[in-house]
């Protein structure tokens, strides 16, 4: 393969998949989950995962950069710890993606994308200023529905909003994505000072009147 075809995959898919889209949304469990937590282990093991695979990729292009990467990672029983260089580049991924699941997350990408254009509007208009501030209303044809429907819960976390809410209707702010029109209020209840979510929650918990009720579980586990 061309080296500056593999270059270039490489570097689009650390800025544009990782910085621009993984990363930015794991930020919330990373740091407000419970360290042990499901949540925060699984994306902590997902980034070791790409991480070791990127080094060695990296590795005939950069190659102190990926040694000095190497000797500060963790490694598996099976990996020779001197050296990435010798190690092999991994062959494939074992994993259950298929057709289906790849055009659901592309399409949660494409919402994604309208979302953070609507979110953008509003704060030009200092309707609100980070995207926490906000509340998205989604007005959803009913093949878009059904695909969010099922992971509803993990939209805010998505959008890096504090709520989020699907609707029939008209929105007030259409995008690329077909059937979908959007809304952006300002988000309902108050702010917890620790993970900067709004929540009716907030002050509900004993001993924790300014935490939500997901940061004072955490803490009183």
């Amino acid at each position: 393969m061309d080296f500056h075809i593999v270059f270039h995959s490489i570097h689009n898919f650390c800025v544009l998949d990782m910085s621009n889209f993984y990363l930015d949304i794991i930020k919330d469990r990373l740091y407000c989950e419970k360290p042990d937590g499901v949540l925060r282990r699984a994306a902590q093991t997902t980034m070791y995962k790409i991480l070791d695979a990127l080094t060695r990729m990296l590795a005939p292009i950069l190659a102190f950069t990926a040694e000095e990467i190497w000797s500060f990672m963790p490694h598996a029983k099976n990996d020779d710890a001197e050296s990435v260089l010798f190690n092999e580049m991994y062959k494939s991924v074992e994993s259950n993606v298929n057709d289906e699941f790849i055009s659901m997350w592309n399409t949660i990408y494409a919402v994604r994308s309208d979302v953070s254009k609507a979110l953008e509007e509003k704060r030009s208009e200092n309707v609100i200023g980070k995207s926490l501030e906000a509340k998205v209303e989604l007005y959803c044809s009913d093949e878009l529905k059904g695909t969010l429907a099922p992971i509803k819960g993990e939209l805010a976390e998505l959008f890096i909003c504090s709520q989020v809410e699907l609707k029939d209707g008209k929105g007030e702010f259409s995008g690329e994505v077909e059937g979908l029109s959007i809304t952006v209020q300002n988000a309902e209840g108050e702010k917890c000072e620790r993970c900067w979510m709004y929540s009716e929650t907030v002050g509900n918990t004993d001993n924790h009147e300014t935490l939500c009720k997901r940061c004072a579980n955490v803490l009183d586990k």
